[in-house]
């Protein structure tokens, strides 16, 4: 491909801002589309996607037949990220015999457009002509429809093609119908993993019903010893749907060589053991790992077990260690808890816990029952998070207020007043403060007769936030009706076209940036899509470059899904003083992909994951910016809480 000239490099920097804007310049669009370089005019069908441009969508159903396939494919994705556009069904159907990506891109779009899309996808998919690939972006469709068509998808579960198969089996695992249940019985000695991790999972007792349950317990007791730990860990998740009948094949998943197999069982022990001590104690004394006993609190919690470690009355306890994980696995672990009072003994005394991290354990327990039923009875869990809506830790402050909304009234609203100066004169994410917004939004909207004249006056005077996420947080309260909703100012253009001289224009070229992640268990190295999120890439590589991952732990960990890092504060609530734009592209989430987290749209920081398996749900909603290349033993064997050593760019 002929490198971007000079105009081709300030077109493109051009539409990077607008994406970051998240506004539409349709004559910025219609002038790139006219560009030379290829580059530059498929940049311009998926910015249109990217900023929901549905006033531009007949103009993507027109680029569909764009005899560049880039461009064609962007405009299919891009209409797939256009909310609610059925309009584009026929011409996304039409496209389904195109050549190249663009079938792809087309199935892809008619599955996010869902029901209206249902007979274009049975159609194709029974008619058996596709080419593979786009079959398999079909079945990948099939498996969002409710309900998943089972005639259309059944014949591709025995298919010669190994990527046709596991994708069929993940629509049916997704379904929950006794049909597909069938289906994947027949199928459960598949001989690739990836298809019988499917057909595990799909094996669960919701989906296979009364008829088919000793069928589908019997084929699940012998995958979970399968070979595969991937295939083991699918097998006893759906093994705990059953309940004490699968108690057997559980507790011996305890002893399992792989670490992640016996997270999985001590996770799913719950479902099946009753709240007789004795067996827990053993699955207890079975492994002394941190992950495994957190998981095992939790487990024997939601069957009101309480563990050594978590008993309050004894000295050895967990809550009496100077590692705040300790305490903090106690304190999260009630949210298992089955009655409001073991929640108040177990979590309360840590609510006070000096390390935040511990009291935000806490307080996420308590949340959800602020206004339970029985919340006439219990003033004091309101009392309790109204008495945090002043502690010094942002994100305490934010599940505080967070938990009140539900019931939010004019005569709190001066105490999330005060938490929102505090955030505003403390903080360097806006957690807490998006949190009093959307509470005082939420109790105007339910009294604003309660309002007086001088709450009204204290509400006025409020500077309008520079952060969009804080004033998208008023939503249509007209109580903010002087704060604009417009998107944030972008950088200046030579910014962007500095990125695109520095990341894009070599990725076109085949030179894509390269990090190696090393852990104590081994190295990971990643290439990373610098053309594909460019934006997304810039930041992490500074990121990197500023040593910022560097003896970060793995604070999220789950099995044959993702594991996740980039949370220098330890627990997930941690970030860097900003967000970046999601690069929403054509990259899918297959096993080893890595995707910027996300707490809502816009809102990736530092924390990233990386996908144990293919997670084809996750495509078209979180930024996809590089895979694994090397290091899959080491991404298998990490367990939540192991430590990056160093990320570097070699």
């Amino acid at each position: 491909m002929a490198p971007l000239g000079a105009a081709d490099v300030e077109t493109y920097a051009r539409l990077l801002q607008m994406a970051d804007e998240r506004r539409l310049d349709t004559g910025l669009v219609r002038e790139a589309l006219h560009a030379r370089h290829s580059a530059v005019r498929a940049e311009a069908a998926r910015a249109i996607g990217q900023v929901h441009g549905w006033e531009m969508a007949p103009m993507l159903r027109a680029l569909l037949a764009d005899p560049d396939t880039a461009v064609a494919a962007n405009a299919a994705f891009a209409l797939g990220l256009i909310p609610h556009d059925s309009t584009s069904v026929p011409a996304l159907d039409g496209a389904l015999d195109s050549p190249g990506p663009v079938a792809i891109e087309a199935a892809w779009a008619l599955g996010q457009i869902g029901a209206p899309a249902r007979h274009s996808i049975e159609r194709a998919l029974t008619s058996g002509v596709a080419r593979a690939d786009v079959t398999g972006a079909l079945l990948l469709a099939a498996a969002k429809l409710r309900p998943v068509p089972v005639d259309a998808v059944r014949s591709y579960v025995d298919a010669p093609n190994v990527e046709l198969r596991w994708r069929a089996a993940y629509a049916f695992a997704r379904s929950y119908v006794a049909a597909g249940v069938r289906t994947l019985l027949v199928h459960r000695h598949d001989p690739s993993a990836q298809v019988r991790a499917q057909i595990a999972r799909g094996l669960n007792a919701r989906a296979a019903g009364d008829s088919l349950r000793g069928a589908a317990l019997d084929a699940l007791d012998t995958l979970a010893r399968d070979t595969d730990a991937h295939v083991r860990i699918e097998a006893i998740r759906a093994l705990g749907s059953y309940g004490g009948t699968a108690r057997t094949p559980v507790l011996a998943a305890i002893h399992d060589p792989d670490a992640n197999v016996r997270v999985t069982a001590a996770q799913t022990l719950g479902r099946v053991l009753d709240g007789t001590r004795r067996p827990w104690m053993d699955a207890w004394n079975a492994d002394t790992t941190f992950m495994y006993r957190k998981s095992l609190l939790e487990s024997a919690l939601s069957v009101d077990v309480v563990l050594p470690a978590a008993d309050e009355d004894n000295p050895d306890g967990w809550r009496h260690f100077g590692d705040w994980r300790y305490r903090a696995a106690v304190a999260g672990a009630a949210m298992q808890a089955t009655s409001v009072d073991r929640i108040r003994e177990v979590s309360l005394p840590l609510a006070r816990d000096p390390d935040p991290r511990v009291r935000v354990a806490a307080y996420s327990v308590f949340a959800p029952h602020v206004d339970s039923a029985e919340a006439v009875h219990h003033r004091w869990r309101r009392d309790l998070m109204i008495w945090a809506l002043e502690d010094y830790d942002y994100a305490v402050r934010a599940i505080a207020i967070g938990s009140l909304e539900g019931h939010a009234r004019a005569s709190e609203v001066p105490a999330v007043l005060r938490s929102y100066r505090l955030a505003l004169r403390r903080d360097t994410l806006d957690d807490a403060e998006i949190a009093a917004v959307r509470y005082i939004a939420a109790a105007w909207r339910r009294d604003s007769a309660a309002f007086g004249d001088s709450l009204r006056a204290a509400i006025a005077a409020l500077p309008v936030p520079t952060d969009p996420h804080v004033r998208a947080a008023a939503g249509d309260a007209s109580i903010f009706r002087g704060w604009s909703k417009t998107s944030r100012a972008a950088r200046a253009l030579p910014w962007y076209e500095q990125r695109v001289r520095s990341l894009v224009m070599p990725a076109l070229a085949g030179r894509r940036p390269h990090v190696e992640i090393t852990t104590e268990r081994g190295t990971i190295e990643l290439e990373l899509f610098a053309a594909d999120a460019p934006l997304t890439v810039d930041n992490f590589l500074t990121l990197v470059r500023a040593g910022y991952y560097d003896d970060v732990r793995f604070h999220r960990i789950v099995p044959d899904f993702v594991v996740q890092d980039g949370d220098r504060r330890g627990d997930g609530n941690g970030g860097p003083a900003y967000y970046i734009r999601d690069e929403l592209n054509r990259r899918r989430y297959d096993r080893g992909v890595v995707g910027m987290a996300l707490a809502g749209p816009d809102t990736g920081g530092s924390q990233y994951f990386i996908t144990l398996s293919p997670q084809p749900h996750l495509d078209g909603g979180y930024t996809v910016f590089g895979h694994v290349t090397s290091g899959y033993d080491v991404l298998d064997a990490l367990v939540q809480g192991d430590r990056i050593i160093t990320i570097r760019v070699p």
